[in-house]
């Protein structure tokens, strides 16, 4: 009698099974309901344990040339001034561009900011929609305040410089200690978050997400794993929608302005110094936010138009960074070399970055956390956000 019931219960029990697996497969990843605990990711895991030592060498990699160049800023300022505004911040625009999610991957400050989850003593408060837009208007005032502050004395102090990066690693670890996951830095205060929105729209290379084991749902939209991502996609919050929209019609104009100053040695540094050093990126990036919005207006009823036209003003910012700077101490290039490098980056990148068919996310989307992160993320206010399958981006 039990083996009869046994095999009715399997008679009737099976279509729903098959329908539920369907389901899993098709719509969303449906799990467990488990909060993140490291170390305890199990099959759940985005990368193979292969790929995860090599991800991990990477980050490690990446994080002692961050150290190093610190020590190099404090007792050999010229040098690390030279590696870090002739080299290493000339490729990262490009580099943000063409694979965010590479940057994303083995960003130090990224690192520094998940280390309190590895080590277990992260609080893991959850973000408040509110509190995410409140950390993304920092994020995009303090963009607008530390890159004219190059000007004044960032480009030519290492100690000040190599201060900023030390504040910027504390605070990325207190956030790693008090916020969920990337919540607290990486998604909403970094001031490179909002040129990585900008320019990371239309990614070439993807990879697995080599920081979190779980999506636990931190960070609504995900920049990592959405598609056609740019600063406009928000989560309907008005604020960020703002900041997004303001982000892309102005960074144009701001790159520009700031090329128009020159560095100012210490001792030149006075009250005109500082008046110059942010008037001139401020007021051109007020002017190219004026035309953006008169170009919205005039594709209000036109979607598809709107959205290249965000495109090509992103284009337009990258374009005009490497218009006037090139990896590498300017001197030692040849005085032909500006001229073909103009005509090889403004149409590669505008080609890149508007031409393009946007097709994949900055990263492959990890296993959910539970039902309801995975029910979070499409909703129709983000209709934007791709139904997610395991393995894909």
């Amino acid at each position: 009698m039990q083996n009869n019931s046994a095999r009715q219960s399997v008679k009737y029990e099976s279509p729903r099974h098959r329908r539920e697996s369907f389901s899993q497969a098709n719509m969303a990843v449906r799990v467990s309901p488990t909060r993140y605990s490291p170390g305890s990711a199990g099959t759940s895991r985005t990368v193979s344990p292969k790929s995860r030592r090599v991800w991990v060498t990477l980050q490690s990699v990446m994080f002692t040339v961050g150290v190093v160049l610190v020590g190099l800023l404090l007792f050999w300022p010229a040098a690390g001034i030279g590696l870090m505004w002739n080299f290493l911040i000339p490729v990262a625009p490009a580099l943000v561009t063409i694979s965010p999610g590479l940057w994303r991957n083995v960003c130090p400050m990224a690192t520094m900011h998940m280390l309190p989850q590895k080590l277990g003593i992260s609080r893991n408060i959850r973000m408040p929609e509110w509190g995410a837009a409140s950390l993304g208007l920092i994020s995009v005032i303090l963009l607008f305040i530390v890159v004219p502050m190059r000007r004044i004395g960032l480009n030519v102090d290492g100690p000040l410089t190599a201060i900023m990066l030390l504040s910027a690693a504390a605070i990325a670890f207190t956030m790693g200690s008090l916020f969920e996951m990337r919540s607290g830095w990486c998604t909403s205060l970094c001031p490179i978050h909002p040129v990585e929105r900008l320019y990371g729209t239309n990614p070439a290379l993807t990879f697995k997400n080599a920081r979190c084991n779980l999506c636990e749902g931190c960070s609504n939209p995900c920049p990592d794993s959405t598609p056609e991502l740019t600063p406009t996609v928000t989560s309907g919050n008005k604020l960020q929608q703002f900041l997004g929209n303001f982000l892309v019609g102005s960074f144009p104009g701001f790159v520009w302005g700031w090329y128009q100053v020159k560095d100012y040695a210490p001792n030149e540094v006075d009250s005109n110094a500082i008046m110059t050093a942010y008037a001139w990126p401020l007021v051109a990036c007020v002017v190219t936010y004026f035309i953006f919005k008169i170009g919205e207006y005039v594709l209000r009823h036109k979607p598809d138009a709107r959205a290249t036209l965000h495109r090509i003003f992103a284009a337009a910012a990258i374009s005009t960074y490497y218009w006037y700077r090139l990896p590498g101490p300017a001197s030692l290039l040849p005085d032909w070399f500006p001229l073909v490098s103009h005509m090889i980056t403004t149409p590669f990148f505008f080609w890149f970055i508007v031409l393009r068919a946007p097709k994949v996310s900055w990263l492959k989307r990890p296993v959910m956390a539970s039902n309801y992160w995975s029910s979070r993320f499409e909703t129709a206010a983000n209709k934007n956000l791709i139904r997610v399958a395991p393995g894909k981006a």
